[in-house]
């Protein structure tokens, strides 16, 4: 299985970076814009480096490029600023021509709600190509699905999850084994009856009919990631 990690332009705690990379063992790394920083920080030497690297330090840029002249990577892929699409999105569609099976992005989240939002609505690119792809940082594990999804609370990431449609409804939805159980219902956009669910059995199921819907699993305390990557 072919796991590419990208680290993008948002929040990036280094102690995080270092921990998923440690705990995930990417077969591919792409760093997008700001992302080269923090792998530089860390001695992560990225397989790509894209973006319009507008906001990069034009000293790591030099440093990726003079490593690709002694070693062949990172491969450094720059786009003019003017351009359609997000750093990261250039990096999500960089990874699904690597023919991944699961993506993971740091970065993704941060004080750019513009971008977080626009980074969550990003992952339906993966789910449409069926591969997995999940946003991680310090509190949050974010993913979307269009099928059943089947939770284990020694598995779980955090104390709590939530569901938001990404479709306008999310029809059939069932929920098993949480402390807030739903039967057959319609999760509609506007409402927040999915906010913070929570584990009552040691297994939760959940199972709908139609759409699809965005899986927060959160704490508010920091994430414990080790094993579960």
């Amino acid at each position: 299985m072919k796991k590419v990690l990208i680290i993008t332009g948002g929040r990036t705690d280094t102690g995080l970076v270092r921990e998923v990379y440690e705990e995930y063992k990417p077969d591919v790394v792409i760093a997008a814009d700001r992302g080269m920083m923090a792998s530089r920080e860390i001695d992560i030497v990225p397989d790509y480096v894209v973006g319009d690297f507008d906001s990069g330090e034009a000293e790591v840029v030099k440093y990726f490029k003079s490593l690709f002249e002694t070693q062949g990577k990172p491969i450094v892929k720059a786009f003019n600023p003017e351009k359609d699409e997000t750093d990261t999105e250039l990096a999500i569609s960089l990874a699904l021509t690597l023919s991944p099976k699961d993506i993971v992005l740091l970065g993704a989240t941060g004080t750019r709600l513009d971008h977080t939002l626009a980074n969550i609505e990003l992952l339906y690119k993966p789910l449409a190509g069926g591969v997995n792809a999940r946003i991680i940082d310090e509190h949050n594990v974010i993913s979307i699905h269009d099928k059943d999804i089947n939770m284990k609370r020694t598995e779980a990431f955090g104390e709590y999850f939530s569901l938001i449609p990404f479709t306008e409804t999310v029809k059939g939805l069932s929920i098993k084994g949480a402390k807030y159980e739903l039967e057959n219902f319609i999760l509609s956009s506007g409402s927040s009856l999915g906010v913070s669910n929570e584990f009552e059995k040691d297994k939760v199921k959940i199972s709908f009919s139609s759409g699809i819907v965005i899986l927060f699993q959160t704490d508010d305390k920091r994430l414990v990631l080790k094993g579960k990557l």
